[in-house]
């Protein structure tokens, strides 16, 4: 890396904030174990499939027997009122009566039920999909919330930079206006620039405060401190090295396609679940019923004990016409998930293209933008030498000064731009692991280049009365 790289990097780590030499600096790895124990969107998702995976069960429990037991027990009032019976032409009892039941029931044949067990299953594989896709999302979304805070740090940093070398420039010219030795136009330009750049940094600040927030939004908690990425960084292109073989594996490998698969699967057996109302049902029913009656108007009580085993077929003839209407919806409901599938294939394949194409153009974006910070630093190196020998004006300077910030800035995003689309690469062929993440780990320096997020970043209020204070 040249040596404008090292220098940036340097003050990203330097300036601003305080340097952290504690060990509790938070890497990407750290980060994302936090999000794996309190990100809410992925909590939900897991909890989402462990409701979603139940419907195997609810399908199997159909093929399998039902034991059901019933208990009642009822008090029965008679009068006689009339009678031909000149035995029992008159009176009048009450009794209680005791009934117990217990009856099995056994699906013997029942098309729709086992076209339900085939969609559970189907079921439960479009779940897991969804699930690793929720997995594999929360990675992505890790890694591109911790590079945007340090992305809006480096940058942060940068304008804190700018504008410390406007002040000494607005500094020195007002002095040398007093002297006689600059015009009211060089003085006011200077200014001008200055409090542009103190602009930028609020904004910056902001943008940093709301980059760390974001962090804690998924992991409950704010940040006390984050590892920067280092000096050194390793370009590599995607291998393979042809944009349709990536296409190809998300083609395969993608959770979200897959999901899609299973979910036309899903809806194809629902079909045949809906048309099976069409179908007769055979079942065994057994059951096993035991009525006490302690007592009756014209007698004694009676315990009566009755086993009853019944093969039981239903037939449906006509119900409507609602069979034949939730078969044509089922129809519906599958070509529309045949549609969604395509939808999410052409989607995938878009974003595929497009992340490896970023690799590409961020590795070619970070050695042209390297080479420009370079040429930049030494132009305003040297403007600021001709300014003070007045060979050239102060504007020069300040546009000289401006387009740094722009080159540092731009320079700073195309690193992690190209971090972020590799793993948008695999995110895109559904590859995202928890290695790749630790492998982008190791490309951060360590603790001794970790910023440590002060309380008065944080604090609007504070930063305020500071810079009053500094006025």
């Amino acid at each position: 890396m040249h040596r404008s790289v090292r220098k940036i990097v340097t003050a990203a780590c330097l300036s601003g904030c305080m340097i952290s030499l504690s060990a509790n600096a938070e890497d990407l790895i750290d980060v994302y174990k936090l999000a794996l124990e309190n990100d809410p969107t992925y909590l939900a998702g897991f909890h989402e499939h462990e409701a979603s995976k139940e419907i195997y069960a609810q399908a199997k429990a159909a093929l399998l027997p039902t034991l059901k037991f019933d208990y009642s027990q009822t008090e029965t009032s008679q009068d006689i009122v009339s009678s031909d019976n000149q035995v029992f032409s008159s009176g009048s009892t009450s009794y209680p009566t005791t009934e117990m039941t217990l009856s099995l029931t056994q699906s013997i044949y029942s098309y729709s039920n086992w076209a339900y067990f085939k969609q559970a299953e189907e079921d439960v594989k479009r779940v897991a999909s969804e699930l690793e896709d929720v997995r594999q999302d929360l990675r992505m979304r890790t890694a591109e919330n911790y590079f945007s805070a340090l992305r809006e740090y480096d940058n942060y940093t940068s304008v804190k930079s700018e504008v410390a070398s406007l002040e000494k420039h607005y500094e020195l010219v007002s002095q040398q206006r007093e002297d006689g030795l600059a015009r009211v136009t060089d003085e006011l330009d200077a200014q001008a620039r200055y409090m542009q750049a103190k602009a930028r940094e609020v904004e910056i600040r902001n943008t940093l405060k709301d980059a760390l927030q974001s962090l804690k939004e998924m992991t409950g908690q704010l940040p006390q401190s984050l590892v920067s990425l280092g000096i050194d960084m390793d370009l590599v292109e995607p291998t393979p090295a042809m944009p349709l073989e990536w296409v190809e594996k998300s083609r395969n490998n993608n959770p979200n396609v897959m999901a899609k698969r299973y979910a036309i699967s899903v809806a194809w057996q629902e079909v045949r679940r809906q048309k099976g109302g069409h179908y007769p049902t055979l079942d065994f029913v057994f059951s096993q019923n035991n009525r006490e009656t302690e007592g009756s108007l014209f007698g004694g009580g009676s315990e009566v004990e009755t086993q009853d085993m019944m093969v039981k077929l239903t037939v449906p003839i006509y119900a409507g016409g609602a069979v034949s209407s939730k078969v044509r919806e089922s129809i519906e409901l599958h070509n529309k998930a045949q549609d969604e599938l395509e939808v999410e294939w052409r989607a995938t394949e878009r974003e595929t293209y497009a992340a490896f194409d970023g690799v590409v153009g961020s590795i070619a974006k970070v050695e042209a933008l390297q080479r420009s910070v370079d040429a930049y630093e030494l132009g305003v190196e040297a403007k600021r030498t001709a300014y003070e020998s007045g060979l050239t004006s102060s504007l020069s300077v300040l546009d000289a000064e401006r387009d740094l910030f722009f080159a540092r800035t731009e320079f700073s995003s195309a690193r992690y731009d190209y971090l972020i689309n590799t793993l948008r690469l695999k995110r895109a062929v559904g590859l995202l692991s928890d290695t790749d993440l630790e492998q982008v780990n190791v490309m951060l320096s360590g603790e001794e280049q970790a910023f440590e997020i002060t309380a008065s970043l944080m604090d609007s209020r504070t930063y305020r009365s500071s810079e009053q204070a500094r006025r």
